[in-house]
């Protein structure tokens, strides 16, 4: 991504009285972005409200209004609003991030959509997706499992790992309480989407480093 993006604040969430702060992208990248993620499945952009809960605000319920958002898959809206956190800002450094994040969004989609979509009270037609939770576990994945991952040298090793960090997310709630089980296709497959979100970090650094891949 040559062009720079610059993560801007957005103070228009009303959560239970209170004005909470966010940060989204200008409009003018917004579009910049569209164009460049089209090979991912994203189709267009709009502006869009929404009201109802996410991962944006620990899961209580908020309305927001004007924020650019993408047309993915032409069934889905992912809004551009983002909580105030670092791992948000190195979605715009770490340039490999977004292929990643639509890896996620995908294997979310097909095995476990109610974690990823937002139950929204105005927003019909089109399913709105938590941004912010996806945002979050590529920081879990990309920074606090690809080092550990990346010298494990079989299956084994993961689960006895999985034990302790619970990185593979199998179950229903936010709390994750149910073991990684290999029989499972759920399972396997998302730690597929996990290997290949951490091959992506680590050839990105050594493309940083002028190695070629």
């Amino acid at each position: 991504m040559v062009h720079k993006i610059d993560t801007i604040e957005h103070h228009k969430i009303i959560s239970d009285f209170r004005l909470l702060s966010g940060l989204t992208v200008s409009i003018e990248d917004c579009a910049k972005l569209t164009k460049a993620f089209q090979k991912y499945g994203v189709d267009d952009y709009y502006i869009s409200d929404y009201e109802g809960n996410s991962y944006l605000t620990r899961y209580v319920d908020y309305y927001i209004d004007g924020i650019p958002c993408w047309e993915y898959k032409k069934q889905y809206l992912i809004p551009l609003i983002f909580r105030d956190m670092p791992d948000t800002k190195k979605m715009f450094h770490d340039t490999y991030r977004w292929e990643a994040f639509f890896i996620l969004l995908d294997w979310y989609l097909k095995y476990n959509p109610e974690k990823v979509i937002i139950k929204c009270k105005k927003q019909k037609k089109q399913q709105v997706i938590d941004t912010a939770f996806l945002i979050f576990r590529l920081w879990e994945i990309c920074d606090g499992a690809a080092f550990p991952i990346a010298n494990f040298n079989n299956l084994s090793e993961f689960e006895q790992w999985n034990q302790i960090f619970h990185l593979i997310d199998t179950g229903k709630s936010f709390r994750r309480t149910k073991e990684f089980d290999a029989t499972r296709v759920e399972d396997l497959t998302q730690l597929e989407a996990v290997i290949a979100i951490i091959k992506l970090k680590y050839q990105a650094l050594l493309q940083k480093q002028g190695y070629q891949i």
